[in-house]
C-alpha cells in the first residue's frame, strides 16, 4: 500500500503544526469575508484549541505580523452572548483573553462578537465582526488553516 502526503499549496510559506498547515494573509477583511476566503481554499480561520497550538500559533502570527495587529480566529459568540465557539460549532474551551489594568477581555458585550488576536502577545480580544470596514483604520487580516491527512 503506498500513502501519499497532501500537498496545500503555500503550507511552505506558512506554519506546520503538526497535522494543520497555518498560513497568514495580509489581506484586510471582515471577519464574514475572511471566513469565506478561507474555505475557498478548503480551508477555516485558525481555532487554537489549547495552550501549546496557541503559543505557536502567537509566536507564528509575531514572526509574521511585525507590532500591534489585530488578526481574526475562528471564534465568535455570535449564536449566544458569551457562549464562544470554534467555526466548526465546537464549544472554545481554552482562552487566551487579554487581561490588563487599564481593559480586561471579553467587554464589548453583544457589540463585539468576533475574536481577534494580537500580533505583539498572542492575547486575545472581542471585537466587531464588522472591523475591517471602519476607513483608514487598523484593520483584521487573518490565518488560515488547513488539516492535513495522509491518504491511503
Amino acid at each position: 500500500m503506498m500513502k501519499i502526503t497532501v500537498v496545500v499549496p503555500g503550507c511552505q510559506k506558512g506554519r506546520k503544526m503538526g497535522y494543520k498547515c497555518f498560513l497568514a494573509y495580509r489581506v484586510y477583511e471582515t471577519y464574514a469575508d475572511a471566513s469565506e476566503k478561507c474555505q475557498e481554499r478548503g480551508g477555516r480561520m485558525a481555532m487554537p484549541r489549547d495552550r501549546k497550538e496557541q503559543e505557536a500559533l502567537a509566536e507564528y502570527v509575531k514572526s509574521v505580523f511585525h507590532g500591534n495587529w489585530p488578526v481574526w480566529l475562528g471564534i465568535n459568540d455570535e449564536r449566544s452572548e458569551g457562549l464562544y465557539l470554534f467555526e466548526d460549532t465546537t464549544r472554545v474551551t481554552y482562552f487566551q483573553w487579554r487581561k490588563h489594568f487599564l481593559s480586561s477581555q471579553p467587554d464589548g458585550g453583544k457589540r463585539e462578537n468576533c475574536v481577534a488576536m494580537s500580533s505583539d502577545d498572542g492575547d486575545w480580544w472581542d471585537t466587531y465582526s464588522e472591523y475591517a470596514a471602519l476607513a483608514n483604520r487598523a484593520a483584521v487580516q487573518y490565518i488560515f488553516t488547513v488539516d492535513l491527512h495522509l491518504i491511503a
